[in-house]
């Protein structure tokens, strides 16, 4: 093979298929993808470091495993991005922040100790607003993301540089974070699949202070279900050193007609008719495939998670800025300024019942899923109320950050397993993500679903970047 726009449109289980057939070594490969990257990045400004020296003695180690046929399996020699906000020793982990402008991870986090042991190409760091606390793409250490598919558009927060990354082909696979939509929301304004796991799922350690107690998940990205599962298999399982990762439940069994509930709205709040449209179209097909589809209500209550989100991220902030006290005010951006005052000026109390009212929360969605009439074993929604908007703009047209996002962020304060998945595009041809949502554990249900749709629609080519 020759030539860099041979290898960019092929995903990592269709390269790792070329290495092992000797056609291009790991060194080649990675110099096919800097150079794209290299074309591609001063337009995104999808990338806040990239490691080429590690990368080039990484693939050079992949290439010599190559030829002595030692591959370590299937992920060895792919390129993979890590977001900004997470560990890999050695590097910046800045965290979209001014407050972190010269910090260096001193080990890995558990998701990088996988990928490097698999043989994957770690090229850099993707950027993330600051905090990971924002549905775009923006900073003040890093400027503004933009979408491959228009770069008026942004590719969403807070993983938008990883979406960028991947969207664009600069690498076919990368690792995100997934507290509110993180990962799903990207990923569906980039024609992606991006999963947010099982609380525990992927196991987790040496990083950043949580925002949101166990909100975030590691969020992988990938453009097609089997690179997702290719990733899932070395990113997912229990880790001794995350006692949360031992108490998951088995696998659930994958059924032949599984009982689909599907929504568009929640109250009086809604996705746009182009993506409800999406949503009915893939249900519809469903239904076509065997599975038994029912209308069905969010089985939870919108008003109260809203609440005790902006409790929860505002102690978050107010924890890591108080590690700055000298600086913050200065360094940090108005928005997540505001949310250290308000913070700040909680009491103790307020977080505890904040606490309480969570715990309670999470009780009621289980109940409300197991109830006789509401018996599903996966719901599908949107995955964000409307598509990708201007980059500068804080929400779409008539939205704010909070309805953009409302389909994504009770899964996170759940728990629960999500995936979002390409949909039918708006008519004017911006991508809209699909959202498979299952009971705590269920992540091969959701992937088992999202499979089911890839194999009876044909998903978008990738977006190539002007």
């Amino acid at each position: 093979m020759s030539g860099m726009s041979e290898t960019w449109r092929l995903d990592a289980t269709a390269l790792s298929d070329v290495l092992a057939a000797g056609e291009v070594t790991p060194a080649a490969l990675l110099e096919r993808c800097l150079e794209r990257l290299d074309a591609l990045e001063p337009k995104l400004n999808a990338f806040t470091h990239v490691d080429r020296d590690g990368a080039r003695q990484a693939a050079r180690e992949a290439t010599a495993r190559q030829a002595a046929g030692a591959r370590r399996g299937k992920l060895d020699g792919i390129p993979i991005s890590v977001k900004d906000n997470l560990f890999v020793a050695g590097l910046p982990a800045r965290w979209g922040s001014l407050l972190f402008r010269d910090h260096v991870a001193a080990q890995d986090d558990l998701c990088v100790e996988r990928l490097r042991a698999a043989g994957a190409i770690i090229v850099g760091k993707t950027t993330t607003p600051e905090f990971a606390m924002m549905g775009r793409t923006e900073s003040r250490l890093s400027g503004v993301t933009r979408n491959p598919w228009n770069l008026a558009l942004t590719p969403g927060g807070s993983s938008g540089g990883a979406a960028a990354s991947v969207a664009a082909g600069i690498t076919p696979l990368a690792i995100g974070t997934d507290a509110g939509g993180s990962t799903r929301m990207p990923a569906s304004y980039t024609g992606l699949v991006g999963l947010r796991p099982s609380n525990g799922r992927i196991a987790r350690r040496f990083g950043f202070p949580p925002m949101a107690i166990d909100f975030q998940a590691i969020g992988p990205f990938a453009r097609t279900m089997r690179d997702m599962a290719l990733l899932y298999g070395v990113l997912a399982g229990p880790d001794p050193r995350d006692p949360a990762s031992w108490h998951l439940p088995p696998d659930p069994p994958i059924k032949q007609r599984p009982r689909i509930g599907w929504l568009t709205a929640i109250g009086d709040e809604g996705a746009t008719p182009e993506v409800a449209a999406s949503v009915a179209a893939a249900v519809g097909l469903l239904g076509r495939l065997g599975c038994e589809v029912v209308p069905a209500k969010a089985p939870f209550d919108l008003g109260l998670l809203r609440s005790l989100w902006g409790t929860l991220t505002a102690v978050g902030a107010a924890r890591v800025a108080a590690r700055f006290p000298e600086r913050w005010q200065a360094d940090a951006t108005p928005m997540i300024r505001a949310a250290v005052e308000r913070g700040m000026a909680l009491p103790a109390t307020a977080y505890v019942d904040a606490m309480d009212a969570l715990a309670a929360w999470r009780a009621d969605v289980t109940a409300a899923w197991r109830a006789p009439d509401a018996a599903w074993d996966a719901l599908v929604m949107p995955t964000a109320a409307a598509p990708a908007w201007l980059a500068e703009e804080e929400a779409p047209p008539g939205l704010t950050a909070a309805g953009q996002g409302m389909f994504c962020g009770w899964v996170n304060a759940a728990g629960l397993p999500g995936i979002s998945i390409p949909g039918a595009p708006h008519p004017d041809g911006r991508p809209i993500g699909v959202q498979i949502v299952a009971p705590f554990g269920g992540d091969t249900v959701v992937m088992d679903i999202a499979r089911r749709i890839e194999a009876a629609e044909r998903w978008p080519e990738l977006a190539s970047t002007p």
